[in-house]
């Protein structure tokens, strides 16, 4: 009995073992997948913005951020539809009636393994693992949203582009995150640090590097612009946060 009792207990502890490497081999997998798509919209985005006179795409679309609105020819310039294009790969406007599936599978660009989607609503509208800088954009005197523009930029190599942000509340490991809502714009609050305690975040200049959340905010888990040389306006003397 003792015999068995030592085999079953070698068999759990192999098992245990078993899993644990292959939740750290995920791990990885989905840490390298990230980095790799980020440094591509990096690319794209440094593409567009030779294209554009330095005139960045917008964060987002005007309405709900679903597939009906995405599609909308306003939409273009979202970066959602402007950077995929920018890649030769289909913009989100384009993915057809039924998306889902499309957008949904690790062959797109805009979708990271790594991430815990809702799997019941995300057939309804596309949800994000990473999203453009909320803070870049800027407002017209007349109170309405514009493109940001890289002349306005003070510090390219250090000014947040893009971040992971969270998609579902269970995606949280500290209560200063929030607005875990997969929306296609974040700030530092929705910044998620899926891999072993870090994410990534992509800067203007295209380059991608990883923090822990508390790396890039303050105490209340707002954004702090120069802490660990990290900026997220484009010119923080005149928009300081």
């Amino acid at each position: 009995m003792m015999q068995i009792l030592i085999g079953a207990a070698v068999v759990v502890i192999a098992i245990g073992i078993v899993a644990t490497m292959a939740k750290s081999g995920k791990s990885k997998n989905d840490r390298a997948e990230a980095l790799r798509k980020l440094q591509e919209i990096g690319q794209a985005l440094r593409g567009y913005l030779d294209d554009n006179n330095g005139e960045f795409p917008l964060e987002d679309a005007t309405g709900k951020d679903n597939w009906l609105n995405a599609s909308k020819p306003e939409a273009e310039t979202v970066w959602y539809n402007a950077l995929p294009k920018q890649m030769g790969a289909s913009p989100v406007s384009e993915l057809g009636d039924d998306p889902a599936p499309r957008f949904y599978q690790k062959s797109y660009p805009l979708f990271l393994s790594g991430a815990d989607y809702p799997p019941n609503k995300k057939e309804g509208r596309p949800y994000f693992a990473f999203g453009f800088n909320s803070s870049l954009q800027v407002k017209g005197e007349d109170g309405s949203e514009r493109a940001a523009s890289l002349a306005g930029i003070q510090h390219q190599d250090r000014t947040v582009a893009f971040l992971e942000r969270g998609v579902k509340k269970a995606e949280e490991t500290t209560k200063l995150q929030g607005g875990f809502d997969g929306g296609p714009k974040a700030n530092a609050k929705n910044f998620v640090p899926r891999y072993n305690g870090k994410g990534h975040v992509l800067f203007v200049d295209g380059h991608v590097e990883s923090f822990r959340f508390e790396d890039i905010t303050d105490a209340m888990g707002q954004a702090a612009n120069g802490q660990n040389n990290v900026y997220w306006t484009g010119d923080p003397d005149k928009r300081p946060n």
